[in-house]
């Protein structure tokens, strides 16, 4: 990853940049105690990205207040500081007082901030409640179920939350995927759902189409579904997603860093998953998505192309990244 390329994509400042590091450092640092492995791990990713230069070389960084003067910038950091406060796998009293005193200094109001109390007692019943409250995905899909489908669609989404629902038609379409040439995206999604032994829409236990779009960003862009890909597709989705984004990094923080039971059953809960530089790398590949892929695409007329034409497609080929190119 290039030196300074979040900073390119957020539009951010050198001063600002600075600001952002020495806040990620007073998170971490918060109680005296030696750092971590991950926290030393994530101030070399973010430094440079950030392009600050090595955050173990003390200098002055201008007062958060001054280099984001507008609520929203605030709010975007002292959100982003989340992820300080969980990165080696706990939240500690002290991580938390932090990032409320932070909060407080720049007269932010954040609900996940309110929910580090939560994460940090482990209360799975508030978390769950919260991710499910902010998640993007859950509120659109029920927002289309109900526009193009009504209240059948909802008893349908009903029955495949308890395992009912089956569309024999839907299934054979994905099943005939097999069909695809060599190469092409069809013949990859088919091999991702074989490899590991997943359910199409339409068969017990796939997911509704609606929800597909998850195995099909896993396949396009080559994250694994271990813990570690999960928390990488994650940061892809909260720089693509519209609403309230970081709750994709809040449901990957809390599910696969932290091992909380919060996602649904199907979903193995996991400790130290979180990568930062394969989620920033992810991240920042989501900003370029070019098309909206939680809401009504077409991905049935992309399965017989090449894959490499498929990404290029939908703004996320490797040629031109903010990712992989230089400054």
């Amino acid at each position: 990853m290039p030196s300074a390329a979040l900073a390119r994509a957020l539009g951010l400042s050198s001063s600002q940049a600075l600001a952002a590091l020495s806040a990620a450092r007073d998170v971490v640092e918060a109680g005296g105690e030696p750092l971590g492995s991950k926290s030393v791990e994530l101030l070399d990713v973010l430094s440079d990205a950030l392009g600050t230069g090595d955050w173990r070389v003390k200098s002055d960084a201008p007062d958060c207040g001054d280099a984001f003067p507008t609520p929203a910038e605030r709010r975007a950091l002292v959100d982003a500081l989340l992820i300080a406060a969980c990165i080696e796998g706990e939240v500690s009293e002290a991580r938390q007082a932090a990032i409320e005193s932070i909060a407080e200094r720049l007269h932010v109001r954040s609900h996940w901030v309110d929910l580090l109390d939560a994460l940090r007692r482990r209360r799975v019943f508030a978390v769950k409640r919260a991710l499910m409250a902010r998640s993007p995905d859950a509120r659109r899909i029920f927002e289309r179920t109900w526009e193009e489908e009504g209240v059948l669609g909802i008893l349908r989404a009903v029955a495949f939350v308890l395992g009912l629902h089956r569309d024999r038609a839907l299934a054979a379409r994905y099943r005939a995927l097999a069909e695809s040439p060599d190469g092409s995206f069809g013949r990859a999604v088919t091999d991702h759902f074989a490899s590991r032994g997943l359910a199409f829409p339409g068969e017990r236990g796939g997911v509704p189409e609606r929800m597909v779009h998850h195995d099909l960003m896993h396949v396009l862009n080559g994250f694994d579904t271990d813990p570690a890909g999960e928390c990488e597709l994650a940061g892809f989705y909260a720089g693509a997603a519209d609403g309230d984004a970081f709750t994709f990094i809040v449901t990957a923080l809390a599910t696969f860093h932290l091992e909380l039971p919060v996602s649904p059953a199907v979903v193995k809960p996991s400790r130290g998953a979180f990568d930062p530089a394969r989620v920033l790398a992810g991240y920042l590949r989501g900003r370029r998505l070019s098309v909206d892929v939680m809401g009504p695409w077409n991905h049935w007329e992309l399965m017989p192309l090449p894959m490499a034409e498929v990404c290029a497609r939908l703004g996320i080929d490797d040629e031109g990244s903010i990712a992989t190119s230089g400054a």
